[in-house]
This record gives C-alpha cells, sequence and structure tokens, in this order.
C-alpha cells in the first residue's frame, strides 16, 4: 500500500510543518505547485503565523489548508482574495488587498478578523453585513470606508472591536455590545454618548475625533487604559471616577482643571503635558497629519495616507517654534518650495 512506503527527506520536511503527519499518503499526492509553495514559506511560519506580502507566484491558497496555522496574513495579494475559502484558521488580517466583499469566504472557525483597506479608499455597503456569517467571530478590526455599520449590533460576541477612520458618527449602533472589552474608534468625527452602556470596556482608544466632553464616560469603572489623544477636551474632573484606570493621554486637549487628575493614584502613568512628544510608536499609529504636533526638524521620507494635502504647509510652519529659530529662514525657505510645489499640482490655493 502506498501508505507503508517510507517518506522521502523533501517529505518528512513538509510533513514537519503540516497537518499531514498522521496521513503520509497526502504527501505522495501533493501537487508540484503546492510543494514547492510549502518549501518556499516554511521558513516564514513564526508561532503559528505566516506573512504573504505582494507574491506574484501566488495562485491559490490550497497549500495554505495542509499548514500548521492559527494565523495568516495577507498584504498586497488581490489576485488570490476570491481564493480564500475552506480554511480551518482561527485569525486573519488582509491589508491593502483590494477587498470588498467577503460573502464568498469559507472561514467557519474564524475568531479573529482584520480587513485593512486604508489606502485602497475602498467603499463597502455590505461588508459588515457579510461579517455576519463569522458566528464565532471575537475580534474584529476594520479600516474602511463603511457606509452601512447596523448589522454590528448583531455581533454580540465581540470582545474586541476597532474601527478606525470608517466615517462612524454615532455610537449608539454599539450599545448592544455589552461583552466589548477593548474598543477603538480613533478618527472618526463622532458622538460618543452609547459609551456609557459598555460597562466592560477596559481598554478605550478615541484618538482625533473631535470630543469635548468625558462625562459619558463615568460608567465604565472597568476602564483601565484611556488614549483621548489630540481632541478639545476641557475637564477630567469624571475621569476621577475611575479609580482602576491606569493608563491614559489626553495630550492635546485643552485641559483646564489638571489640578484634580494630579489627585488620582496612578497620575504618574499618565500622559497630561502637551509639551511631551508623541514616541516613534505613537507616530506610526497615527493616521493623520494633525496628530503630528512634535517639531518636525527632518524628513527623509513622507506619505500623506488620506489626509487633506492641502494642510501640509500649516502643519510644517506650525511645528517651527522657539527651538528652531535659529534656523528659521532655512525652515521658511523648506516651506515655501513645499507650497510652491503643492500650488503647482492645484493641491491648494496658495502659501500663507
Amino acid at each position: 500500500m502506498q501508505s507503508s512506503k517510507k517518506l522521502s527527506q523533501e517529505q518528512k520536511n513538509i510533513s514537519a510543518i503540516t497537518n499531514q503527519s498522521e496521513a503520509p499518503d497526502k504527501l505522495y499526492n501533493l501537487s508540484e505547485y503546492d510543494k514547492s509553495m510549502i518549501q518556499k514559506y516554511q521558513n516564514q511560519i513564526k508561532d503559528g503565523t505566516l506573512t504573504i506580502h505582494r507574491d506574484s507566484d501566488l495562485k491559490s491558497l490550497d497549500f495554505i489548508r495542509l499548514l500548521k496555522l492559527n494565523e495568516l496574513e495577507l498584504t498586497y495579494c488581490n489576485n488570490i482574495i476570491p481564493k480564500l475559502e475552506s480554511l480551518t484558521i482561527n485569525k486573519i488580517k488582509i491589508m491593502d488587498c483590494g477587498i470588498q466583499s467577503v460573502k464568498d469566504f469559507q472561514l467557519e472557525n474564524l475568531k479573529v478578523l482584520n480587513i485593512d483597506n486604508y489606502h485602497d479608499k475602498l467603499q463597502s455597503n455590505t461588508l459588515v453585513q457579510e461579517i455576519l456569517q463569522f458566528y464565532k467571530l471575537k475580534e474584529l478590526t476594520l479600516y474602511n470606508y463603511i457606509t452601512d455599520f447596523s448589522p454590528l449590533s448583531q455581533m454580540t460576541k465581540l470582545t474586541k472591536l476597532c474601527l478606525v477612520s470608517c466615517n462612524l458618527r454615532s455610537t449608539g449602533v454599539l450599545r448592544p455590545l455589552i461583552n466589548l472589552e477593548e474598543l477603538n474608534l480613533n478618527s472618526n468625527d463622532i458622538d460618543i454618548t452609547a459609551l456609557q452602556y459598555l460597562t466592560n470596556l477596559t481598554n478605550l482608544s478615541l484618538r482625533s475625533c473631535n470630543l469635548v466632553s468625558l462625562d459619558v464616560l463615568r460608567p465604565l469603572k472597568k476602564l483601565k487604559e484611556l488614549n483621548m489623544f489630540y481632541n478639545k477636551i476641557v475637564y477630567l474632573l469624571p475621569l476621577m471616577e475611575l479609580k482602576q484606570l491606569s493608563k491614559l493621554d489626553v495630550r492635546f486637549n485643552k485641559i483646564m482643571d489638571t489640578e484634580y487628575i494630579q489627585l488620582h493614584p496612578n497620575v504618574n502613568n499618565f500622559k497630561l503635558d502637551d509639551q511631551d512628544p508623541p514616541t516613534k510608536e505613537e507616530l506610526k499609529k497615527a493616521n493623520i497629519l494633525r496628530d503630528i504636533n512634535s517639531p518636525i526638524t527632518s524628513i527623509k521620507q513622507l506619505q500623506l495616507l488620506s489626509s487633506r494635502v492641502k494642510e501640509i504647509y500649516t502643519v510644517f510652519r506650525q511645528n517651527i517654534n522657539q527651538q528652531l529659530q535659529d534656523s528659521y529662514n532655512n525652515h521658511e525657505q523648506f516651506v515655501a518650495r513645499v507650497a510652491l510645489l503643492f500650488q503647482k499640482m492645484n493641491l491648494f490655493d496658495g502659501y500663507q
């Protein structure tokens, strides 16, 4: 019988990273394509995670079914997204793959889904509705322009939700999600009234949401981490009721009552001072230009993402502060050149 044959060294290597070790017959029947792809990616599997980035050789994902994987990350893999089906995978991250629909995905074991179309600027009317099919889903991250959020109210099993730059205007649709523990709504001009009902939240991020008040957060007694970077918050007094709060970022707001928050037992872990510049890691997470408030002294590469380019000259001018007076003229000349460039490109009305 075929199963009595000895495996070649090549087959043994493949067996070591696949879930077919107890069914060696299948290793004899692998296509040349499947074998070549398994061998190609065998050294890129780390802790059960496989990342595939812009692979022109990728024609099918069939070989992935054979691998011992918990997580799959795909970036710039538009050509194979329609073939993403019948995978027994728990977590998948899809970045800049032009995905607008998941209705044909057959991922019944999926627990964590991350779809990032931020650079593609795609709009979707049905994406959230289609995600309902993943009934085991616990964590959902979307970086999309979503037009219909209403199906979210049915995803009551979610414990983690991230909706960044999704054009979300109200948190009302999130009110039924009482099991949420982590919520990220960064870069949405949003009404957060309904958040008062999500009392199991321990981690909340509302960076750059144009917010003016924290009153609705009073009932969130389990909250441990709160990020309110770059809003219009004036009073921090409501936070004094959140005794478990251990991390807080309210830099670049309009705070007038810092004397109260100084009495909080965890104040040493709070970021209150605008002069405390964002870290490199924080800037990586920033996705709009207005988040950048520390001095810009040199630039090697600039990505504008989805920000309105007409604002860039203001950013450069605002970041020429007192510390840079000695080289002011040089910076002013640089700003003028940048402004002139964008004016020629008809991206804004003129240099001011």
